[in-house]
């Protein structure tokens, strides 16, 4: 953790920028020192809230997959190579009709006891997963001015739902402190803690009741939940869960000395591990992440961050950053590179998207995402999802003549780096959840937006994780719904 705040703090000193990073909602004052390589780092005490982490069955996915696989028997002459790639365009077609259509690989049509069938419009809403097709206007708009074509392609047809397993060109969306702790508890020290809480002699409805009263009625009503069984289930569960971290945290900060520091190597072990999840949750704050790769033989994954705008202008500096990487310093341009770079700034001076991807590779030239399908020298992050990676040459040589725009395209400096399935454990230890979309939530820009991403994904979403999204709206005055 160390690592990553010297890593942003060295890039953005070098191109002369301020990252904004999510405010915590709820400070203390409170520092609490720890140690990495025997150094201290304070941090502020904050309580932030929580997810629910939803699997879903492989059904709909088995359908799509035997259709494909019957389709190409039909043709001998192909070669292995073009049979995979229909059988990944056709499944993702296939996966966006059937959420456009409210059928997924969650939910299904079914026959009930009477023998009648029900639609999957029906099952989600007795699912409690009923997905809205617009969860903000003022972002919807916002994107109508930044790229027409995208903002069309997004109110014809947005979706997004979770999935058991990352995939490239999907999205993985940081998850709540809550939610790691309640889904791992049974692994955890603290987790018999909550045990005892979650199975006291208070009323079920206690916590859910007095929530609901203590909240504005404003709040209330804006909050639209549901209240089925499941969705009062899930609020006695977080809000247990988060006294409980408030507990602990505020006992490791009445351990702080007269200057706020705490030492800890005077915590104990149970203590200690919270206070590591902690930090590593707060670093990665309600992180919306797109998966450039997941390869599964190799068990190696790269993700960038998505939400975490860096600059909206270029300069000098910051151009050199994108372009050459860090490690160009203060050295001139070479005679060679002259070219390149004048119309690099000359494309890109009025306006430039550029994003903190990520902690690794932060030295590196900026990754270019967009989603023009025709960019010369562009690859398509997985086949189907209209996502790209790369071609900035072209690009440039199509903005300089009015083909394209600078908001049509997005940088970002760092990523994420999974070995040995590191990414796959992050989801299994709830630290992730997954997440397939429609590629128009990938590609916007995440600039000044009046509801911030991630809670527009998760409600996109529905179900379980709309509803934790509308529990964590109500901590906050500044989001337009």
């Amino acid at each position: 953790m160390t690592y990553l705040a010297i890593g942003i703090q060295h890039v953005c000193m070098l191109v002369g920028v301020t990252v904004a990073f999510q405010p915590n909602l709820i400070r203390s004052g409170v520092k609490i020192a720890t140690i990495s390589d025997h150094k201290f780092t304070t941090i502020n005490r904050s309580t932030r809230s929580s997810a629910m982490c939803t699997e879903s069955s492989h059904t709909s996915r088995n359908i799509a997959l035997q259709m494909a696989l019957d389709a190409s028997e039909e043709d001998d002459d192909d070669d292995d190579d073009d049979e995979y790639l229909e059988l990944e365009e056709d499944w993702r077609s296939f996966r966006s009709t059937l959420v456009n259509s409210g059928l997924s690989s969650e939910t299904e049509g079914y026959i009930d006891e009477e023998g009648s069938g029900k639609s999957a419009e029906t099952a989600d809403k007795q699912k409690g997963l009923e997905r809205p097709k617009s969860v903000s206007k003022a972002n919807e708009e916002l994107l109508k001015s930044q790229n027409p074509n995208l903002a069309k392609e997004y109110v014809d047809g947005v979706w997004s739902y979770p999935i058991p397993t990352a995939e490239a060109g999907g999205l993985v969306v940081r998850l709540p402190l809550e939610v790691e702790i309640y889904r791992n508890k049974d692994k955890l020290q603290i987790g018999k803690e909550l045990d005892e809480r979650l199975e006291s002699n208070d009323s079920p409805n206690s916590d859910f009741s007095s929530f609901v009263s203590g909240s504005e009625e404003n709040d209330r009503n804006e909050l639209d939940l549901s209240f089925s069984p499941s969705s009062a289930q899930l609020i006695l569960w977080y809000k247990k869960t988060q006294k409980l971290i408030e507990d602990e945290i505020a006992t490791i900060a009445n351990l702080a000395d007269e200057s706020g520091q705490i030492n800890p190597r005077e915590l104990e072990p149970k203590a200690e591990k919270l206070l590591s999840m902690y930090l590593d949750n707060q670093m990665a704050w309600q992180e919306v992440c797109l998966v450039v790769k997941n390869d599964e033989s190799s068990k190696k994954a790269t993700t960038i961050v998505i939400n975490r705008p860096m600059a909206f202008r270029l300069s000098e500096n910051l151009g050199k950053l994108l372009l050459y990487g860090a490690y160009i310093g203060d050295r001139k341009i070479k005679i060679s590179e002259q070219n390149e770079w004048s119309k690099f700034l000359r494309a890109f001076e009025e306006s430039c998207a550029v994003y903190v991807g990520g902690p690794d590779k932060m030295e590196d030239p900026a990754v270019l995402i967009h989603g023009i399908a025709d960019l010369p020298g562009a690859s398509e992050l997985s086949p189907g999802t209209g996502i790209y990676q790369g071609g900035l040459p072209a690009a440039v040589q199509g903005i300089l003549h009015g083909k394209y725009k600078p908001l049509d395209f997005r940088f970002f400096v760092g990523c994420h780096e999974y070995e040995d399935g590191q990414l796959n454990a992050a989801v299994y230890t709830n630290k992730y959840q997954p997440i397939a979309c429609a590629r128009t939530l990938a590609l916007k820009q995440c600039i000044q937006l009046p509801k911030p991403l991630w809670h527009e994904v998760m409600e996109l979403s529905g179900g379980e994780l709309r509803d934790m999204s509308r529990l964590e709206l109500m901590k906050r005055g500044d989001i337009q719904e």
